[in-house]
């Protein structure tokens, strides 16, 4: 079964060819990471547009409540699925493109 990020180039008709990096059970870490190297690659090949998404999927781990695992219900509270996307680039084009900065 192919992974999410063969899905998502499919989904979003890109190239079979883009270069895509998966990264597994890593939380929030991975987050500072993959925004690090998105612009890495942006500063460093020009022109190039790198698309990041995150997703954090704890709802597979969830148990219901016991009295024998209180520090799983907090985990449970604490933390919970999310999903985000960004478009990275080092070169905008002004006519199409609004930079935050």
């Amino acid at each position: 079964m192919p992974d999410a990020d063969y899905q998502l180039t499919k989904l979003l008709g890109l190239r079979p060819s883009v270069k895509r990096l998966m990264m597994y059970q890593q939380g929030c870490f991975t987050g500072d990471t993959v925004l690090r190297l998105a612009k890495d690659l942006a500063e460093n090949n020009a022109g190039a547009c790198v698309l990041v998404v995150c997703s954090e999927i704890t709802i597979v781990t969830f148990r219901g409540s016991s009295d024998t695992h209180l520090d799983s219900l907090v985990g449970q509270a604490l933390f919970g699925d999310g999903a985000a996307a960004v478009i990275i680039g080092a070169d905008p084009d002004v006519s199409v493109e609004w930079p935050f900065c």
